[in-house]
């Protein structure tokens, strides 16, 4: 190993050769990233029923038949679940998680057994934990409490697993938060509740936001966990589509997953600009 570092060492290698090289290696890993997506998009305006190289034709007839009256109920019922359990998920993310964030940031755990690197750690293991392991695992809880296959099983999930991303960004705000402006308020008069309300939250209230905005799209778009959870009554969008891809390929599909893509896009870019804000 040492003889290997020594003849890299007297490898000279001038610095547009590595610029070019790493420009390579990053389009590259782009291409592998976005390539398929791009396939997605672009066969979903074909004009044959069975997708294929090259096109036959462009058109917009499969989009046409996602809308009522001749839209798939199937599809139409799923994407109103998901809505309905994205809302709900992002709105008890940005709860819970902004009153988790306000406690690990603003309290001081001096236990040797609960410390805020503790509590920090616990509550974004679910960032790290693998997301098969987290689904069976809430699988397993369900079946013991006896919910499983309900709307709130699906609900309490998506909560948790959205939650660390609001914890993250509402910290950051908090960590760079001036405490002065809160002394201010407490020194005219002001009671700890009216300082939050007037002072705090309107300072912090970009981060919740950027926080649940991301929620929202992770909810929305989460299948691995989801498959898990989900019952008869209670299928989202993205477990439909799995179910639909399974018997075939069908240029409706490849149509809903463009709007997907640039519905969580959008909700993606709005989110970065919101957090962009806090290190302002």
């Amino acid at each position: 190993m040492n003889t290997v570092h020594r003849v890299l060492e007297r490898v000279e290698v001038a610095n547009t050769t590595r610029k070019r090289v790493l420009a390579g290696f990053t389009g590259l890993v782009y291409l592998f990233l976005y390539a398929p997506i791009a396939i997605v998009i672009l066969l979903s305006f074909t004009e044959s029923r069975v997708p294929t190289f090259p096109m036959d034709g462009f058109t917009f007839k499969w989009y046409a038949q996602l809308l009522p009256p001749g839209a798939d109920q199937q599809i139409l019922g799923a994407l109103l679940q998901s809505v309905q359990i994205a809302v709900i998920s992002a709105l008890g993310a940005g709860l819970f998680g902004t009153i988790t964030a306000l406690g690990m940031v603003r309290s001081d755990f001096k236990s040797r057994w609960l410390s805020s690197q503790l509590l920090n750690t616990l509550f974004l293991a679910p960032i790290v934990v693998p997301w098969v392991v987290t689904g069976i695992a809430m699988l397993t809880l369900y079946n013991i409490i006896g919910i499983q296959g309900s709307f709130l099983s699906v609900v309490i999930g998506h909560i948790i697993i959205t939650m660390p991303f609001v914890i993250m960004v509402v910290s950051s705000r908090l960590y760079g938060f001036d405490r002065e402006l809160e002394e201010a308020a407490k020194n005219l008069g002001a009671s700890e509740l009216r300082t939050f309300y007037e002072v705090t939250l309107p300072l912090i209230a970009p981060g919740i936001i950027a926080g649940m905005l991301f929620a929202f799209t992770i909810s929305f778009d989460n299948f691995t966990q989801t498959f898990f959870w989900v019952g008869t009554g209670t299928e989202t969008l993205p477990i439909v589509i799995y179910s639909k891809i399974r018997t075939g390929l069908d240029p409706t599909i490849n149509a809903i997953g463009t709007l997907i893509v640039l519905f969580s896009l959008s909700i993606a870019v709005a989110a970065e600009k919101l957090s962009a804000r806090l290190v302002e």
